[in-house]
């Protein structure tokens, strides 16, 4: 018996089925009578475990038709991403066969009626461009996650950009404009996208690939000015839910979306952000500071955006070097 290849798509949270007709090597349908399957959805080929397994059923044994099928909640446990799948069956003889094969592209539907508001982790890092938070990191975080884009939906807030040195970043502007459906979707769900900026003094990061990211991303913020200084930021954003105050050692003006925190000294804007969907992108200047192990109270805050009103800033003027 030939392997029939056949790639799917599955909606999560969706219901599933796919028929399939299976022929002798002459054109006529194969006589399943006496024949028993089964299917397992696993992430890769070699994979120990299955993600989930397909309910199958014989809609027709002397027509060689059968079905595979996924409810709701079955669907509903399978994260975005790929995946691969076969069909067994077990003859009357006990001889098995895999007689179907294929990938399986996990996605979600971008419009959803519910934004998710409970997650199982807090902060999630993509590493991209050598940049790091685990302990071999130039700031090694102890409150930061390394990810990959398939476990997004279990983060609820996603950080992408800077971690730990200075650089240039066009990987990760590729990364987001590669990806951009999934972290759609991931906003589109109540999601939050963190990008961590990194201070341009001294050559240390450029703003431009800052800026296509964040293009990429579909906000209006960009970085603009840079201000080298030792500092506290101050929250003029009205929240009670984001911490008052967060220190950073050097950091980049910002424009556009909405301002949360000013430097002290000079009244930079150095954190904003912007409602996306039902999700929001988060955007900060530096790395270092309170922004290298964000607190629970900063993820919190981060968290509370989604579902508060807008705010609007004590202050709306902001002054930037016009040299960075």
């Amino acid at each position: 018996m030939s392997v029939y290849v056949n790639n799917i798509t599955v909606n999560t949270g969706e219901n599933f089925y796919r028929d399939y007709y299976l022929d002798n090597i002459d054109g006529t349908p194969l006589d399943l009578t006496g024949y028993t399957g089964k299917s397992e959805v696993r992430k890769h080929p070699d994979s120990v475990g299955a993600a989930t397994t397909f309910s199958l059923t014989f809609v027709d044994r002397s027509n060689g038709r059968f079905r595979l099928s996924l409810s709701k909640e079955q669907s509903s446990t399978i994260k975005p991403g790929r995946y691969s799948y076969d069909v067994m069956f077990t003859d009357s003889s006990s001889k098995k066969s895999i007689v179907v094969e294929g990938n399986i592209l996990a996605t979600q539907e971008i419009t959803t009626g519910c934004i998710k508001t409970v997650y199982t982790n807090r902060f999630g890092f993509i590493s991209n461009d050598n940049q790091t938070v685990t302990a071999s990191g130039a700031l090694p975080s102890s409150t930061i996650d390394e990810i990959t884009l398939s476990e997004i939906n279990d983060y609820g807030v996603v950080i992408l950009g800077y971690a730990d040195r200075c650089g240039t970043i066009p990987n990760t502007v590729t990364f987001i404009q590669n990806n951009i459906t999934t972290l759609e979707q991931y906003l589109a769900n109540g999601g939050v996208i963190w990008f961590r900026g990194e201070h341009g003094g001294g050559g240390c990061a450029p703003s431009a690939d800052q800026n296509a990211a964040l293009a990429a991303l579909g906000t209006n913020i960009r970085v603009r000015g840079t201000s080298n200084v030792s500092n506290t930021t101050t929250n003029i954003s009205g929240s009670t839910v984001l911490p008052a105050t967060l220190n950073h050692s050097a950091t980049n003006g910002l424009d556009g979306g909405i301002a949360l925190y000013e430097t002290s000294s000079n009244g930079v804007i150095s954190v904003a952000y912007q409602k996306i969907g039902n999700g929001v992108v988060f955007v900060n200047a530096d790395v270092n500071g309170d922004f290298t192990s964000p607190s629970n109270e900063l993820y919190d805050g981060i968290r509370d955006l989604v579902t508060a009103e807008e705010y609007t800033p004590t202050v709306t003027t902001t002054h930037y070097d016009p040299n960075p």
